[in-house]
This record gives C-alpha cells, sequence and structure tokens, in this order.
C-alpha cells in the first residue's frame, strides 16, 4: 500500500475547483464563490455564473475514485435560479456532454488519472490512499 495523504475541507475544496477547472470552463460556468465541508459526505453550497446568469448550488455527495475515474456517488442537490428549484442530477444530465463525464441517476464520473488507490471521508477531511 502507498502513502496517505490528509486533506482538510479548504484543501479539498481547493483540489475539486482545480480538478474540474478545465470541465467548468468547456461549458462556460464560473465558481463565484463556495463553500465546502465534510461530515458524513461532502457538502458544497456555491454561487456560480453561467452566461450571465447567477445561480445557486446546493449538494452534498461522496467521492471516491476507481478505474481512472473521480466517482462523485450518492449526488443530491439542487440548484436555484430566481424561484425555480431544478433538480442537481437532472440540470448535470441536460447539460454536460463530455466524453470524460458519465452520469447515472445518482452519481457521476470523472475520468481522469491520478495515482489514488482510495479516498476514504472521514470528519472534516478525507483520507487519500497513494498508490
Amino acid at each position: 500500500m502507498g502513502d496517505i495523504m490528509i486533506l482538510n475541507e479548504k484543501e479539498v475544496q481547493i483540489c475539486l475547483e482545480f480538478a474540474l477547472e478545465p470541465l467548468l470552463k468547456n461549458y462556460s460556468i464560473k465558481m463565484k464563490e463556495a463553500q465546502l465541508s465534510i461530515d458524513k459526505k461532502i457538502n458544497i453550497q456555491s454561487t456560480i455564473l453561467y452566461q450571465d446568469h447567477i445561480l445557486d448550488l446546493k449538494a452534498s455527495f461522496l467521492l471516491n475514485y476507481h478505474h481512472d475515474q473521480l466517482c462523485f456517488d450518492d449526488i443530491e442537490g439542487k440548484v436555484e435560479y430566481l424561484f425555480l428549484q431544478l433538480n442537481l442530477m437532472s440540470v448535470l444530465k441536460q447539460l454536460i456532454k463530455h466524453d470524460a463525464v458519465k452520469i447515472t441517476d445518482h452519481s457521476c464520473y470523472y475520468h481522469c488519472h491520478l495515482p489514488i488507490q482510495n479516498i476514504i471521508i472521514k470528519d472534516h477531511s478525507l483520507e487519500i490512499q497513494l498508490q
């Protein structure tokens, strides 16, 4: 087994923003501000800019890594715009059409090669087992 790296909530937020930046940029999505917390799941609240519209995003998910894929599982969330509240998974399915991303009913898999063996969610941190 390889080394273990522990990331606190702020470090997880920075890493996710960095990893997802090319995908978000591809769809002209900019994160204006975000707050991430970790309990049993990763929770995020964010204000995003999409086509000159400000949207509020609230989501929770599990995070893991298998077969060169960053796995966002058990996703629950909504996107709010004005008076509309949209299911996050429905929005993702309609918006994201990319070869590196596979979306199912409650999960999203992002293909990216990383030297990660496993990710374990702990209170307020992630334990990443490196290869």
